[in-house]
């Protein structure tokens, strides 16, 4: 892609934009404070850009993070235009990044966290367009995989979807359905991570899947949570929670899915 005074960016420019990047995602996601000026004055020097074409080309990060499964910069929303080249000088740094990987996961501010996070109900998004190459990098680093596994996140998502169906129930006039909203434990059907309600008092087996990035964030079902889609389809719900540590939100899926 071309940059400023029509000059490309090559692989170098590349790979000094996107380490400065994750050097800052690195220190937010590890409670540290970021010093943007000198980050910005850091990759002007060194790549010979002024500040627009810098600001495009982290919001293309953003973008693409966002696509792979990670939290971004919260200063720079997601920019849709990103190329192969960029694709590629992502995957190379969060190869060498594995700490990266696990903060995405578990950062250290994620412990500072109420038990419940109040959440705020939004729109599915549109699905995303991905290519081979795309589709490749997601699977090589298994964000959704990594956040399923980890116990801690899990629940923190789960409390704070139980806390949600509550009050909404509560809010509705049924405090009484409110009061059994549960996580799952052994007896019930396998694959839910939370027992809850329809206002008519109809059973909801609720799937939770959390991250910390964005609405666009990949995740999958397991081979339980599949069976119970299709043997409990009028009951089977997912809560997709996400950007967990900035505006928590969530939205809605039930079967048939696309």
């Amino acid at each position: 892609m071309t940059g400023e005074s029509g000059r490309e960016w090559t692989g170098a420019d590349l790979a000094v934009v996107v380490g400065d990047y994750v050097a800052q995602l690195e220190k937010t996601l590890a409670g540290k404070p970021v010093d943007r000026g000198a980050h910005d004055r850091a990759v002007r020097f060194v790549t010979g850009k002024s500040d627009m074409p810098i600001t495009w080309k982290q919001g293309e990060i953003s973008a693409v993070l966002s696509l792979i499964g990670l939290p971004i910069l919260r200063d720079q929303p997601p920019r849709w235009s990103y190329d192969a080249a960029l694709l590629e000088a992502v995957e190379e740094q969060l190869a060498a990044k594995p700490a990266l990987l696990s903060a995405a996961v578990r950062p250290a501010s994620l412990f500072t966290a109420p038990p419940a996070v109040p959440l705020i109900e939004a729109a599915p998004p549109r699905p995303m367009p991905m290519d081979e190459r795309l589709i490749r990098v997601i699977q090589r680093f298994d964000m959704g995989g990594r956040e399923a596994d980890d116990r801690f996140l899990k629940g923190l998502g789960v409390s704070s979807i139980i806390a949600f169906e509550a009050r909404r129930l509560s809010d509705r006039g049924r405090p009484d359905l409110a009061a059994k909203i549960r996580p799952s434990r052994d007896g019930d059907p396998d694959g839910c991570d939370v027992i809850g309600f329809g206002l008519d008092e109809t059973p909801r087996l609720i799937v939770v899947k959390t991250t910390l990035s964005g609405e666009v964030s990949p995740f999958g079902l397991s081979q339980a949570e599949f069976d119970l889609a299709e043997a409990r389809p009028e009951a089977f719900r997912i809560r997709r929670v996400y950007d967990l540590l900035g505006e928590a939100r969530f939205y809605r899926m039930k079967p048939p899915f696309g």
